[in-house]
């Protein structure tokens, strides 16, 4: 019979398959459209490229769906035959942003241990955030996106939670109760979006200084910390 820790192991592994999956019965599905159903995707995958590049070039903001519509040859009335409101939109693309994100942290082997596998999903994420500056700002820019439920999104929570439920239930993190758990993910959210956003802001070359080894110092430090008793 396997231990508890390769059925976590083995777990983490099919979460990564699973968003392989996702992808590959979504592909399909687009195959068995009608010639309308399949323009009409077509036109809404168009509408969110163009709504990406607005929010990029304008930020926050600005973002206007004036603007998303005079760069697609619409009229801005045009937009609600494929969103509801400019928050549906905002949140289709912060969706899409934290997809992006778990397959990112997907990429992070399953086979290390807990501990370890919190530094590297960290650093993951930070090397995201600085490739891709404006998915993080759509995720923290549409409120209803909750860090436990990661926007809804199964496979990221998947991820996320159950890396550091594994080192509670190994006993690796000091956690009595999925509250404390909950808490420590919050933190490690909190630390690494926020490491991300401010090293967006600074100088190049107060950024660079803080990049990497040390960024790494940081979550390491943070880690560290969780196997103690901190709940007092």
């Amino acid at each position: 019979m396997r231990d508890h820790h390769e059925a976590d192991r083995e777990s983490r592994r099919e979460t990564c398959h699973a968003l392989h999956r996702e992808l590959h019965h979504a592909v399909r599905a687009e195959h068995g459209l009608t010639h309308r159903e399949r323009r009409r995707v077509q036109t809404r995958d168009e509408i969110l490229q163009a709504a990406r590049d607005v929010f990029a070039e304008s930020g926050a903001l600005d973002f206007s769906l004036a603007e998303i519509a005079r760069r697609l040859g619409f009229t801005p009335a045009a937009l609600y035959k494929y969103f509801d409101s400019k928050d549906d939109l905002v949140k289709v693309l912060a969706e899409n942003a934290m997809a992006n994100l778990a397959e990112a942290l997907a990429r992070v082997s399953p086979a290390l241990p807990p501990d370890q596998r919190v530094v590297e999903m960290g650093m993951a994420y930070l090397g995201f955030a600085r490739d891709n500056p404006h998915d993080i700002a759509l995720v923290a820019m549409h409120e209803s996106l909750q860090m436990t439920h990661a926007g809804g999104h199964a496979g990221l929570e998947e991820l996320v939670m159950g890396v550091f439920r594994e080192g509670a239930a190994q006993g690796v993190f000091s956690a009595a109760t999925d509250q404390d758990v909950e808490l420590m993910v919050y933190g490690a959210w909190s630390l690494v979006h926020g490491m991300a956003v401010l090293l967006e802001r600074q100088p190049p070359q107060v950024a660079k200084q803080l990049r990497l080894a040390r960024q790494r110092q940081l979550l390491q430090a943070f880690v560290n910390g969780l196997k103690a008793d901190w709940s007092a």
